[in-house]
């Protein structure tokens, strides 16, 4: 798996030659797109973990000739990720307890 960052890289872009060459691909396939400083803002959260909306998916995935999740793009809904934080959060919890009760007996012996 490669990075949306490291794919631009790999090819030896810029993020204003990447825009640039995000913004033909729109133009070829008449899509509307945001103005390229716009765009350059969204690349650079793209490039820092905020998932693509539409139709910027699929013009990133052409761009680099790539499946979005090969780009290290999550996909998966942000309603179903958050379901993932509180059990992430009752581990810890549990994980500082155990460590807590670990400390006070040595603490104490």
């Amino acid at each position: 798996m490669v990075s949306l960052r490291d794919a631009r890289r790999e090819r030896g872009w810029s993020q204003t030659t990447a825009v640039a060459r995000l913004r033909e691909l729109a133009e070829r396939g008449e899509v509307d797109v945001a103005s390229a400083a716009s765009l350059k803002t969204q690349l650079s959260r793209w490039e820092n973990g905020t998932v693509p909306d539409e139709p910027y998916r699929t013009l990133l995935a052409e761009l680099y000739d790539s499946e979005l999740g090969e780009l290290g793009v999550d996909l998966t809904p942000h309603w179903e990720r958050s379901h993932e934080i509180p059990g992430l959060l009752t581990e810890i919890r549990d994980e500082l307890r155990t460590l807590n009760g670990l400390l006070r007996e040595r603490g104490g012996a």
